[in-house]
């Protein structure tokens, strides 16, 4: 009998287990749970008959049984038990349902926020970076330059800020296309990045202007980086159909705190920017540092006030 019952609740065909069992009997006491562990509903009632009581029956319950009744218990009130297992049973079921959909809803959730998190960090990336060369553009630019300037004056670190623009090139465009300007500038972007190291951040910040952010750099060490750059443009030519093109660059820098009026990376910017204009109008192909202007340039680049600055006016009397 317990090997037809065990086959019975294998195959799934019972929604309750009745079990009329003789005591004492090893296997009758772990019979419940060796019919739960076969069959393939989440849960098996199990009713036990058996002429039993006191110390037996509490081990009975404890084996597993959901109820334990006599032989001699009237027909209507078994009924009434059993469905009342039937009742328990279904519960179950509708609990074992439920968190199976709850399972699947949690797996799909957490699938859904990965690839949010993929989208997001596409669109970051997609954010921050220029669409033609792949660097860094003008607004992530200012935010790197921003969080090092401050990390430079917390910890007295020397921060360089370059300043690159690729002379005559609306001469590159007029002469070869716009196609060649673009190529010329996606190859430019590439030696640059070659020339600084991984924690330098190189970003295109107008149509041929690029800038390169060189923390923990002193002037002499950005100066060397500037000529690396010069140097490797002149050794190549960018190829193109038909004829290879020759560029040279103009590099402005800017350090701080070796230069001593830099009081916020907006007046890095301008600083290094007009060391750039001072490269172009002095026959261009050149690194001109800030600190190489007139003074009298440097105090008049100091006291300009930033974008956005209002600068304070005498007080009328």
């Amino acid at each position: 009998e317990h090997i037809e019952s065990l086959g019975i609740a294998a195959a799934g065909g019972c929604d309750v287990a009745v079990l009329h069992l003789d005591l004492p009997d090893a296997l009758a006491m772990d019979m419940p749970n060796v019919l739960r562990n076969v069959c393939p509903h989440p849960y098996l009632p199990v009713m036990i008959i058996s002429e039993t009581t006191g110390q037996s029956r509490c081990n009975l319950f404890e084996g597993g049984a959901d109820d334990v009744v006599s032989p001699r218990t009237p027909k209507r009130e078994l009924v009434s038990r059993v469905r009342a297992l039937i009742r328990i049973k279904q519960s179950h079921d509708r609990l074992s349902r439920r968190q199976t959909q709850l399972r699947r809803e949690l797996r799909r959730q957490r699938q859904a926020l990965v690839q949010a998190k993929r989208d997001n960090a596409y669109l970051t990336d997609l954010a921050s970076s220029d669409s033609l060369t792949g660097l860094r553009n003008v607004r992530s630019f200012r935010q790197v330059l921003d969080h090092e300037f401050k990390s430079a004056r917390r910890y007295n670190s020397p921060l360089s800020l370059l300043m690159i623009d690729v002379d005559h090139f609306k001469l590159v465009n007029d002469t070869y296309g716009h196609p060649a300007g673009d190529h010329v500038l996606t190859e430019l972007a590439a030696v640059l990045k070659r020339c600084v190291r991984d924690s330098d951040v190189v970003a295109r910040v107008g149509g041929e202007e690029f800038a390169v952010v060189l923390p923990h750099t002193a002037t002499l060490q950005a100066q060397a980086f500037a000529q690396r750059m010069r140097d490797e443009l002149a050794a190549s030519r960018i190829a193109w159909t038909g004829s290879p093109i020759r560029i040279t660059i103009s590099i402005g820098l800017a350090t701080y705190p070796a230069d001593a009026e830099i009081a916020q990376p907006e007046m890095m910017m301008r600083f290094a920017d007009a060391a750039l204009l001072t490269a172009k109008q002095t026959g261009r192909d050149r690194i001109v540092r800030f600190a190489d202007l007139p003074a009298t340039t440097r105090r008049q680049l100091r006291d300009q006030p930033s974008a956005g600055e209002i600068k304070p006016q005498p007080a009328q009397v």
